[in-house]
């Protein structure tokens, strides 16, 4: 039939436009402090956790130069205590470690093992978050984009950095802690303290959003993606332990 009815003449609607969602970097930084979902379901393949290495060296270089000092007491303290242990030593070649341990804290070039140190983490870690969320939970997420979440995580050292630095220059002490570190003492043993140490506010906040990370991008339940990074965590913790007991002293 050539007629048309009323309902013919009314244009049809058009399909619904979904809007995605992309947040810029002012707004990934905020949100992985307070929604951090939304974060790391904003990264890509791209190459932003560059620049969030960047910016942590810069802040880290920034927080050691007013602990210096101190940083520079505790480890030569930690090293006078290592010499009393080793009698095979001439007071010569004890004197001689001492000043090249000296005059390393004198050479700026030291100071970029810290930048260095946190540039290997990332990397090594996003590829760890990449292999639970995929292999051991059956995700599906590209490597990339779990460096960029797991970069996000590490910005929590600006906050900490906030609360630790005023709190070891106020002391005089490297022997500070916002966790279980704060229930051990001198006559603490190497490996309880080590291991008690790891447990503090951010470092455990971390052990969450990278956490959160894996569920968003591996798209797993979240308490199976913390129940496997938590039990990672904890070995490669209880691992610093026993080699902090042997003497060795590693990673973050």
């Amino acid at each position: 039939s050539l007629t048309m009815s009323s309902e013919d003449l009314v244009a049809p609607s058009p399909e619904p436009v979904v809007s995605v969602l992309r947040l810029g970097f002012g707004a990934k930084l905020w949100n992985v402090l307070f929604d951090p979902r939304k974060t790391f379901a904003n990264v890509g393949s791209n190459h932003e956790w560059v620049i969030i290495w960047l910016i942590l060296s810069v802040g880290s270089l920034a927080a050691y130069q007013p602990m210096k000092p101190i940083i520079k007491q505790s480890q030569m303290a930690q090293f006078e205590e290592q010499m009393k242990k080793n009698e095979g030593m001439t007071a010569e070649q004890k004197q001689q470690i001492r000043d090249r341990m000296e005059s390393q804290f004198d050479n700026p070039i030291w100071q970029l093992v810290v930048p260095v140190a946190e540039l290997i983490m990332i990397v090594l870690v996003g590829g760890i978050l990449m292999f639970l969320g995929n292999i051991i939970l059956g995700g599906n997420t590209s490597y990339r984009q779990m460096l960029n979440a797991y970069a996000w995580t590490t910005m929590l050292a600006i906050p900490g950095w906030l609360v630790t630095v005023p709190l070891v220059l106020a002391r005089g002490s490297m022997d500070v802690s916002i966790g279980l570190g704060a229930l051990t003492s001198a006559e603490t043993g190497v490996f309880i303290k080590t291991l008690l140490t790891k447990f503090e506010l951010f470092g455990l906040w971390q052990v969450w959003l990278s956490s959160v990370a894996v569920s968003v991008l591996a798209n797993v339940r979240a308490g199976k993606a913390f129940v496997a990074v938590f039990v990672t965590w904890f070995i490669w913790v209880v691992m610093q332990s026993g080699l902090a007991t042997l003497g060795i002293r590693f990673g973050m």
